[in-house]
């Protein structure tokens, strides 16, 4: 799952619109829409935007960014983490 994925996601989980994410983490609606959509690529998103982002998600950046997708997570380990 891409950053955009995660924060629509997110947003939607919450019950948020586009334009009520981008005004409680102070950022454009039309920035959000582009990391939504994945036309505004997501390594170019600040720190100071993915915490502002994170926060009004209630979610922590590492979820954000995608830390703890399984997906990311070798078969050995994801065993180990099971066991």
């Amino acid at each position: 799952m891409t950053i955009g994925e995660r924060i629509r996601h997110y947003r939607i989980r919450r019950g948020l619109s586009q334009s009520e994410l981008a005004r409680q983490a102070q950022i454009g609606q039309s920035t959000l829409h582009g990391y939504e959509s994945g036309t505004r690529a997501a390594g170019g998103m600040s720190v100071d935007i993915a915490k502002r982002l994170a926060r009004a998600l209630g979610i922590t950046v590492d979820h954000l960014v995608g830390a703890y997708e399984e997906d990311d997570v070798g078969p050995e380990l994801l065993a180990a983490a099971v066991a």
